[in-house]
């Protein structure tokens, strides 16, 4: 299992949400996850799909707002639990 390192960016609609930001290959993305799944400014992803040199794709908890569920990110955005 592995976390991903996120930055909260502001609250969801709800009460229950927080909107994190996400450093990608691709730059910054944004989603909405459960304020349950924040923590310490990492959020679960499970296992690297694949990796390229240095950078892994890995599926987000949430679709981004650009509606991607998956994403390249740094191998230095993870650590593993």
């Amino acid at each position: 299992m592995m976390k991903l390192k996120v930055e909260k960016v502001g609250d969801g609609l709800h009460h229950s949400e927080v909107v994190v930001s996400v450093h990608t290959d691709q730059g910054e993305e944004g989603l909405v996850i459960d304020k349950r799944s924040l923590h310490e400014g990492f959020v679960s992803v499970g296992y690297p799909i694949r990796s390229d040199g240095d950078s892994f794709l890995i599926e987000l908890p949430r679709e981004t707002y650009a509606g991607n569920w998956r994403v390249w990110v740094d191998r230095s955005q993870l650590e593993a639990v």
